[in-house]
Parts: C-alpha cells; sequence; structure tokens
C-alpha cells in the first residue's frame, strides 16, 4: 500500500502538531517533572540578558549529539558575552532536553513561547521532532531556527521558520554524484523514518539521472540492534559499493556487519562525522566517504580557523559538522540581533535583510537568506574520507 511519501508525512506531522498547541498548553505545568522545565545557563536579572532556547536531545537515543550542539551552543554563548553580548544584553541559553522526540518537542515548546525574555529557538536534531514545534513558534512571532533540520518542506510551516541547513536533496546530489564516479552498481539500506524516506527518495533520482543501477534496497528501523537479514542480500547483489542512508549509530553497525559477519571488502558510503562513529567502527571506516559541511582540517576560512583553535583549547578536541552547524547557529542570531534588535522581531526582520552572515562551513565567507524559501542557498556540501581514524575534507 501507498503511504504517501516523507514529505506528505512531515506535513501531516506539522498539521498534528498545529492542532495539539491548546493541548501542549495544559502540559506547562508538569514540563519540570518531565524533565522539560529548561536549564538556564545564566543567573542574569530579566533586564540585562536575552535568551535563546534550545531544544535538542541531551538523552536518549540522539544523546552524542546534543553532546556536540551544546559545545557549540556554549562556546558561542561564551564568546558573544565576551564581547559585551547582544547590543549590551548579556545572552543566556535555556536548554530543554526533548530526546528529538516529535511529542515531547510539541509539549515543550507552549512554555518557550510564554517566555517573554526568549527572542529565538535553536533545534532540534530531528526535523519532524523540530516540525512539531514549529507551528507554536510561528503563532508567537518567535524565530524557529532549525539549524541542523535538511528536509526541504521544514521551514513551510511558517514565515518564522528557518533555516542554514543544507537540504537533503543538496546533499543527496551531491551523495549520488560522489558515488557514481566509484561505482556503477550498488546496494542501498536507509533509516526508515521521514528523514530516510526522502533522503533515500532523492538519492534515488540522482542515481537514475548519472546511471547508476541501485541493485537491492531495503529500509532498516532506527533501533534495530542486528542488521544482518537485509544485509546478506545486499552483499549477495554483489554492488560494487554499499550506500547507508542514515544516522552514525546505525551507520556503524552497518558497516561493522558488512565487514566483520559478511567479509564485505567493497567500498562503502555513510555514516557521520561524529567520535562515536569513529570509536564504534575502528580500521572499518577507513576510506569510508560521507557528505558534510565542514572540515577543521581544510578550511580555509579565517573566521573558522580562529573557531576550531578555539574549540580545541576549551574542549581538547576537534570539532565536525555538528559542532560547528550549532556553534553557528547562535552567531547568526547574535548577528541578527546587533544588525536591528536583540527582540523576537528585531530577529525576524534581520533574517529577512541582513547579507552578511558569517558562515563558518563549507569555503567560509558571508551567506544571506532566500526570503520565498528561509534556507541559505549559498552554502554547499563538501565530501570527507576517513582516513587512519580521523574525516579529511577530499576533492573530485
Amino acid at each position: 500500500m501507498v503511504r504517501g511519501t516523507g514529505q506528505e508525512r512531515l506535513h501531516r506531522s506539522i498539521i498534528t502538531a498545529t492542532a495539539s498547541i491548546t493541548a501542549a498548553m495544559t502540559m506547562t505545568g508538569a514540563l519540570s517533572a518531565c524533565g522539560l522545565g529548561g536549564d538556564t545557563d545564566s543567573s542574569s536579572g530579566p533586564e540585562d540578558h536575552v535568551t535563546i532556547a534550545a531544544i535538542y536531545p541531551k538523552t536518549g537515543l540522539y544523546a552524542e549529539y546534543g553532546k556536540m550542539f551544546q559545545q557549540g551552543f556554549d562556546l558561542a554563548k561564551d564568546e558573544i558575552n565576551e564581547k559585551g553580548g547582544i547590543k549590551g544584553k548579556q545572552l543566556n541559553i535555556a536548554y530543554y532536553d526533548t530526546q528529538s522526540d516529535a511529542k515531547q518537542d510539541a509539549a515543550v515548546a507552549p512554555k518557550i513561547a510564554s517566555d517573554k525574555s526568549v527572542i529565538a529557538v535553536v533545534g532540534d536534531y530531528s526535523s519532524p521532532a523540530s516540525s512539531a514545534a514549529s507551528p507554536i513558534f510561528q503563532q508567537a512571532g518567535l524565530v524557529h531556527y532549525g539549524f541542523n533540520n535538511s528536509s526541504p518542506v521544514f521551514t513551510k510551516s511558517g514565515d518564522h521558520v528557518w533555516t542554514p541547513q543544507i537540504g537533503d536533496n543538496t546533499y543527496q546530489e551531491v551523495n549520488a554524484d560522489a558515488v557514481s564516479k566509484r561505482a556503477k552498481k550498488v546496494s542501498v539500506v536507509y533509516l526508515e523514518n521521514d528523514w530516510g524516506r526522502e533522503s533515500y527518495r532523492y538519492f534515488r533520482q540522482e542515481a537514475e539521472r548519472r546511471g547508476l543501477q541501485i541493485a537491492y534496497q531495503s529500509s532498516y528501523l532506527p533501533d534495530s540492534t542486528d542488521l544482518t537479514p537485509i544485509l546478506i542480500p545486499a552483499k549477495d547483489a554483489a554492488p560494487d559499493a554499499v550506500v547507508d542512508i542514515g544516522y552514525g549509530p546505525d551507520g556503524a553497525l552497518i558497516l561493522n556487519t558488512l565487514r566483520d559477519k559478511l567479509g564485505y571488502k567493497g567500498p562503502f558510503f555513510g555514516g557521520q562525522e561524529t567520535k562515536e562513529f569513529l570509536a564504534l567502527t575502528g580500521a572499518n571506516s577507513q576510506d569510508t566517504i560521507i557528505t558534510g559541511s565542514f572540515s577543521a582540517t581544510g578550511t580555509k576560512d579565517n573566521k573558522a580557523q580562529a573557531f576550531v583553535k578555539s574549540f580545541e583549547k576549551r574542549y581538547h578536541t576537534v570539532p565536525g559538522n555538528f559542532e560547528v552547524t550549532s556553534y553557528q547557529a547562535i552567531m547568526d542570531l547574535a548577528h541578527a540581533g546587533e544588525k536591528t534588535s536583540p527582540t523576537r522581531q528585531g530577529i525576524q526582520e534581520a533574517l529577512k535583510t541582513a547579507d552578511d552572515f558569517p558562515l563558518y562551513q563549507g569555503n567560509g565567507g558571508t551567506f544571506r537568506f532566500n526570503t520565498r524559501t528561509r534556507r541559505a542557498d549559498e552554502i554547499k556540501p563538501i565530501l570527507l574520507q576517513v582516513d587512519r581514524g580521523k574525516f579529511k575534507q577530499i576533492e573530485e
């Protein structure tokens, strides 16, 4: 049975979230007991500070990403405050652990929207979770800055919903191009959620355009622990390469199963640029290729290099894609507040009019938003390949 595309399902989740705003409002009194009450990072008084709310997965399945996000958020916030804040107001970040779950996002959104000190919201990790909260922020005239939300339909919730994230369609165009230059026939496995189905659809379209044959395809559930049943036929299809469209932990499971259990020795495209992925896969990840947006060792942009040095000094590790995008999200909103005013109205106006947002990703420089789509069309993906336990930028 055809049950609709990923875009249609994401639209339905947005409609459902909108219909549940009133019900969610009644839950705000119980949020603290659920771990959604918000952890504010400063004791500044209400007159001398402004707040950005962060909805993110501090715990749960995607906690690894939440940790990386918070590192980027905190570094940016401290640098902004050291320079005097945003037009003299110190910046706070109020953290809300949603586990990147759509129900929790929808539940916490009214509490955030009712806090008049909040000038903007960043997060969540996944597009479906973020989209469950977007209608509530839209109704409150509060910018929702989904910096990690690559779904092309994410910003359709309303004119206060923005993202600088590269779209799934653009990522998969680059992904399919890289694969087609190295293989003629592939097996593809992808995550069974809205994002995974949507991304696979884009990959399949681009593969067909390039004459790349998909000999086998299968989806898998996010919480899978044994993917041998779908990987045996993937290997038996005798592909030139295996492509995984998923996240880091499942990419590691797939790669280790292919290498250690099934003896597959061919090219692998998949996983994510995280320390967790590299730690889980070890030597199995050598030569793995992914699409990304940032390379700490490859960037030539001066401010991006300064960010890398600051991050290494503070956290004693090299930042990757998730750390830089979260850092940039806070910097973007602070830049917007300086351009106009650190208010809800000021942030919205600056996102529509400013043409010099600082860009740390890709080749650096600056960027502006496409005001029709509320996306940053100028930011393009790069290719990263694992070499001796590290992701390094490669050129085509």
